[in-house]
């Protein structure tokens, strides 16, 4: 399984949270510039509108820093237009809008030759009981994906799940909801980010998550980043959940995920280059410990429900003690 890491251009640039401003606005050649001096970087996860409009700009850009592109990032869930939703929103002129996004960004991820955009509707949901009518949310939700993903046979769509932010209760929630969805929508090109601080946050197992996605053909992408499970941190992976990520990367490795990794870490008390140094550090340690596991071995004490004796030996295996 190769490693290939992107890191997302808005962590380049101004984050902040509910209370404070931690970076400076940067503009689009700034940020790539700092994202060729991350080691081990070698894509970048470009957001639109927010921080690119012109895709052959942007790829002149980058093939002058030697970046590739991993996924153009659509960003649905900024602007004010979008405060009662997207795709889902109870205003038609909203849904159009979201559409007419998606087709953009799709044309804009074949010229920049990642043929895949991501995107995380989080601001369809609800926050209060009776607020959403559900199924009408999922109605035309569905049919906007599917008249914007119809668009180009040629790029996929990936939707991100999340339990909830900015919407108290997101409609795509977690990963069984996301993968119904896109069965829903019934394209083979629209498929799922699996986010693991999302996984971690709405109570899954990762492994778990990454496997039942793959099973039904809709695992596109992968966003690295880790948290206590109350909340979305965007911490450093693997410094919270260490065992969760080396399970996690067993099952990368064994359905032959040869897509992106990209971190999705929020620097906001850090250096932008330096955090996302890190999160690959860690998870280079992550695969390589992972690699030191035996399938057939883990199979055969599967097989033989020896839980106890499954953990002594990936903890042999892994700390050599």
């Amino acid at each position: 399984m190769g490693r290939k890491y992107s890191v997302i251009t808005g962590f380049m640039g101004k984050v902040k949270d509910r209370f404070i401003d931690y970076q400076p606005v940067r503009e689009m050649e700034e940020m790539v510039e700092m994202a060729s001096r991350i080691k081990g970087c070698s894509g970048l996860e470009v957001v639109y509108p927010q921080n690119f409009t012109d895709p052959v700009k942007v790829k002149g850009l980058l093939d002058q820093y030697g970046l590739s592109v991993s996924t153009v990032n659509l960003n649905i869930k900024s602007d004010d237009i979008f405060r009662y939703g997207s795709f889902s929103s109870p205003d038609a002129k909203s849904r159009k809008e979201a559409v007419e996004m998606l087709k953009i960004s799709m044309d804009a991820a074949a010229v920049l030759g990642c043929n895949m955009v991501t995107t995380a509707p989080l601001s369809d949901g609800s926050d209060y009981p009776f607020e959403l009518d559900y199924i009408r949310a999922f109605e035309d939700a569905a049919d906007a994906i599917r008249e914007g993903a119809g668009h180009r046979a040629d790029v996929k769509v990936s939707l991100e799940y999340k339990l909830s932010e900015p919407r108290v209760h997101c409609l795509l929630s977690n990963a069984g909801k996301a993968a119904v969805f896109c069965e829903k929508v019934g394209l083979p090109n629209v498929g799922v980010t699996l986010d693991i601080g999302h996984a971690l946050q709405c109570g899954e197992v990762p492994a778990d998550s990454l496997a039942f996605l793959y099973s039904v053909g809709r695992l596109f992408y992968i966003h690295i980043n880790d948290n206590y499970r109350n909340w979305d941190w965007d911490l450093l992976p693997a410094t919270v959940n260490f065992w969760d990520f080396i399970e996690f990367a067993t099952y990368m490795k064994r359905v032959g995920y040869d897509g992106w990794i990209t971190a999705d870490v929020f620097p906001q008390r850090h250096d932008p280059i330096k955090i996302m140094e890190k999160t690959f550090e860690w998870m280079d340690v992550v695969f390589d410990l992972a690699d030191k596991l035996d399938e057939g071995k883990l199979r055969e004490l599967r097989d033989q429900n020896a839980s106890l004796e499954i953990l002594d030996y990936v903890r042999g295996a892994t700390l050599g003690k």
